[in-house]
């Protein structure tokens, strides 16, 4: 059971997650109470390309010994719904935004949720981020990564727009 909850976690763990997750959804929505109608199409499409590219790049990238193992759950968790669902309704209010201002958004975001996963399931718990030593240089450092989300999905969106229609490309 430690590879699927981790060690010493258990259901209730991972529902306070799912407490902290909601409770960032709800500062988001105050912002942007929605998803435009015409960015839903848009929205799946972020939502299946980061979720699933997230999951798959989590487990990679601690096989190459640059990212600490996230136990199953917590790494459906953190894809699908945090990045997935929340992030993809972060990047639908705020994509008109300057790109300094969607970066930060996400940062501070993606910080919050990673240390208070940290502290809830004893995930996020390399000691260094490329080097930099430290466990709270890796919670930033990919707190730091995750505000290319808004560059990245331009970037993803105008690929994927020639393929398909009704895709919104900022």
């Amino acid at each position: 059971m430690d590879e699927f909850l981790g060690s010493g976690n258990g259901i209730v763990n991972y529902l306070l997650v799912l407490v902290l997750y909601a409770s960032v959804f709800v500062v988001m929505r105050h912002a942007n109470p929605g998803v435009e109608l015409n960015f839903r199409r848009t929205y799946w499409i972020l939502y299946f390309g980061w979720s699933v590219g997230v999951f798959i790049a989590n487990f990679v990238l601690f096989k190459l010994n640059v990212m600490s193992f996230l136990p199953w759950l917590n790494n459906f968790f953190h894809t699908f719904i945090w990045i997935g669902l929340c992030l993809g309704f972060l990047y639908a209010g705020c994509y008109k935004k300057p790109f300094w201002e969607q970066f930060v958004l996400f940062a501070i975001f993606s910080l919050i949720v990673k240390a208070i996963e940290h502290d809830l399931l004893g995930t996020w718990e390399f000691e260094n981020f490329f080097g930099i030593p430290g466990n709270r240089a890796y919670i930033v450092g990919w707190s730091l990564m995750d505000r290319l989300y808004p560059l990245v999905s331009l970037v993803g969106l105008k690929i994927v727009s020639r393929y398909a229609s009704g895709v919104i490309t900022p």
